[in-house]
């Protein structure tokens, strides 16, 4: 069954729905359970991606097909065994995902075979980038970057003191720390004997498991003298134009001469270096950020790590390793579905052997154009890739062979990965109760229940 979010029409669960007949409701209720719990189990966890989420005329294409594909077949009795149902939830999934792989290979102007896309940076130790999967051709368009300024964190480095001083008094101190809008108030306790160093430790271990946003730690100097301090773990400017992210001060509610003495003795208010905002521009145009790490748009994830004397340029490029990803994934997905057809326990059911040959037959006539390519086909229709060949073949520019080679292959098995995952209970035992009149073909809405639901899963 599909589980609908009214809200906003998203799918929340895609399961399988079977016409179920001539059950009781006790058996029902157990073959539902147990193939929902296969399916969980084994499919649940797996995230949509952007290929799941489809269009109003995308939705009605799909939807025309299954009309077309009703009105020309005859009305089954199908099997609806636990077996049969397993069978037809995995045909259906790595369809779905070998289609996706497919598509996700795919130029998004002609449909031909490309490559996984790799960011790349012209100064890797100033800038560095990822390329974000989701993004469109359109929007990974290259530019150049020059970086002025890193955001930096706020730093508070109090007084070096020597460590066995007894500097503070004994008795209950408090303080205010303000971080974000919010202020909190530390309270403690110095004891007889306490040395300085043990009171700036111990303020060193409230403040870090205050979990606040802030590290404390205890420094030394040259000749060994102590400091608290204290960073906070946000970068960049606040807002409202303050030029600090946190501050310490002395307890509102109790000034005290003790509590100011705290303070001013261990220096928790004196700030050794202020944050500051990353100032960079991008084409020419200065942007501002409060972190080093960004987006722009929905392709490049930038990481800043220095300051650039000149230009620094973003872009997209193939390499050796992009290629065989792609290739490898690609393989990956077909041998998955190869590899159900070949599970013996499967042979029981009377369209696995089709659906085999037809696999069979997909990797025979393209198996020359792609052994040329490093892509070996065995007798059972697996493919393995010779990874060296590819990186050859990259390295010396002749992608545009392994491409060509492979784009028949790729729209093949995504053509048929397609009409898998429309019906994948036309590979099930099912027997033929009555033919379609050949002289006048209608739809029958009651012969779509028995894969409907799993046909629209992850649609939106």
């Amino acid at each position: 069954m599909m589980i609908y979010n009214i809200d906003n029409n998203t799918c929340l669960e895609r399961i399988p729905v079977f016409f179920l007949t001539d059950y009781t409701d006790k058996e029902v209720t157990v073959m539902i359970s147990s193939v929902y719990s296969y399916y969980m189990s084994q499919y649940g966890h797996k995230v949509n991606t952007k290929h799941d989420s489809h269009t109003k005329n995308q939705l009605k294409n799909t939807y025309s097909k299954v009309l077309k594909l009703n009105s020309q077949s005859p009305t089954y009795k199908i099997d609806i065994s636990e077996a049969a149902q397993k069978y037809a939830i995995d045909l259906k999934e790595n369809a779905r995902e070998l289609s996706n792989i497919a598509m996700e290979l795919s130029d998004s102007y002609d449909g031909s075979i490309t490559y996984k896309k790799t960011a790349t940076s012209s100064n890797e130790n100033a800038v560095e980038v990822t390329y974000l999967k989701n993004s469109t051709d359109k929007e990974a368009e290259g530019f150049e970057i020059n970086v002025s300024q890193l955001a930096a964190r706020q730093t508070n480095t109090g007084n070096f003191l020597q460590p066995n001083s007894t500097l503070i008094t004994p008795g209950t101190y408090s303080f205010d720390l303000s971080i974000n809008n919010l202020t909190y108030e530390f309270e403690f306790n110095v004891s007889e004997n306490e040395s300085t160093n043990d009171i700036q430790n111990k303020l060193s271990r409230l403040i870090n498991r205050s979990n606040i946003g802030l590290h404390s730690e205890v420094i030394t100097d040259s000749i060994s003298n102590s400091a608290i301090s204290i960073t906070s773990d946000a970068t960049g400017l606040p807002d409202a134009g303050q030029a600090t992210i946190f501050d310490i001060r002395a307890n509102s509610d109790s000034l005290n001469e003790n509590n100011l003495n705290l303070i001013d003795t261990l220096g928790l208010n004196r700030i050794a270096s202020y944050p500051s905002n990353a100032i960079f521009e991008i084409n020419g145009q200065q942007r501002i950020s409060p972190t080093n790490e960004f987006n722009i748009g929905k392709a490049y994830a930038i990481t800043l790590k220095d300051i650039t004397a000149e230009s620094v340029q973003i872009g997209l490029s193939a390499n050796a390793d992009s290629v065989t990803e792609s290739i490898s994934e690609l393989m990956s997905g077909y041998n998955n579905m190869v590899s159900i057809t070949m599970n013996a326990d499967n042979n029981r059911f009377a369209g696995n052997a089709k659906l085999q040959k037809d696999f069979m037959h997909i990797a025979k006539i393209h198996s020359q154009e792609l052994s040329r390519s490093g892509i070996l086909v065995d007798d059972n229709g697996q493919i393995s890739i010779d990874s060296d060949t590819i990186k050859e073949m990259a390295e010396s520019d002749s992608l545009n062979n392994v491409f060509k080679s492979l784009n028949s292959f790729k729209n093949a098995i995504q053509n048929k990965a397609d009409h898998i995952a429309i019906n994948p209970m036309n590979y099930v035992n099912n027997k033929i109760v009555a033919y379609k009149n050949p002289q006048r073909q209608l739809t029958d809405p009651y012969n779509l229940s028995a894969y409907t639901g799993m046909m629209f899963n992850s649609y939106m």
